[in-house]
């Protein structure tokens, strides 16, 4: 069975997606579907699955079922709590162990000393990733977007060019879903531009992503 990308995403759509496990048959098909010019039929096999991967996995957590959620977006909640860490470590460091009953704390405090700081470095750390994926609500929009984004410089680094009137093809017929002005070649360039312009950091992530998933496909090519 072929397991050339595995994916199963929980928690932040409110649920899981289908693991993707056997990608030859859907692959094949999809492929099938476009037209017979599409220059992206020119791809390796291993490259094929992994363009499909990618593409599957943006239609799966892009489904209006899903974008029609009404409740918190989760990223949103998780940077509200990591955020609220270094509030409270701060807290902590100036009511308990620096206020005016630390002292009669302190035989139960006393090793946990280091908190207020490890809280506060846990908030930097992990709130300075979460920001990577854009500012407040739009989160998650950026992070599901960057599968499109990732399949888009993947062809770029294996076709010589982006071809997103041609990935916009190929995404229909993974999706099955009909294209609209929201998924079209220009729309997905102009996510790529917005993306480039306003979230460097997270373009420059997902090009090394998109490096790395070039490095597996020649690899699975030569063996």
């Amino acid at each position: 069975m072929d397991t050339t990308l595995s994916v199963l995403l929980s928690g932040f759509g409110g649920g899981q997606l289908p693991m993707v496990f056997d990608l030859v048959v859907p692959t094949a098909q999809a492929f099938r579907n476009i037209a017979a010019d599409n220059p992206l039929k020119k791809l390796s096999e291993a490259d094929r699955k992994l363009l499909y991967s990618m593409l599957k996995v943006y239609a799966a957590v892009t489904t209006p079922t899903r974008k029609g959620r009404s409740d918190e977006d989760p990223l949103e909640s998780v940077a509200k709590l990591v955020n609220a860490a270094a509030k409270l470590g701060a807290k902590l460091e100036s009511d308990v162990f620096h206020g005016p009953i630390s002292d009669v704390l302190c035989p139960y405090i006393f090793s946990f000393s280091d908190l207020p700081g490890q809280l506060a470095e846990f908030s930097k750390v992990v709130g300075g990733k979460l920001d990577l994926l854009g500012k407040r609500g739009h989160k998650e929009g950026n992070l599901y977007g960057f599968f499109l984004i990732l399949a888009s410089e993947f062809v770029r680094l294996k076709a010589g060019q982006h071809y997103d009137e041609h990935l916009a093809e190929l995404y229909q017929a993974i999706s099955e879903r009909a294209l609209t002005a929201d998924l079209s070649g220009d729309a997905i360039r102009k996510r790529r531009v917005r993306l480039k312009k306003c979230y460097p950091d997270l373009y420059s992530w997902t090009l090394e992503r998109a490096r790395r998933a070039c490095e597996s496909s020649a690899t699975r090519d030569s063996s």
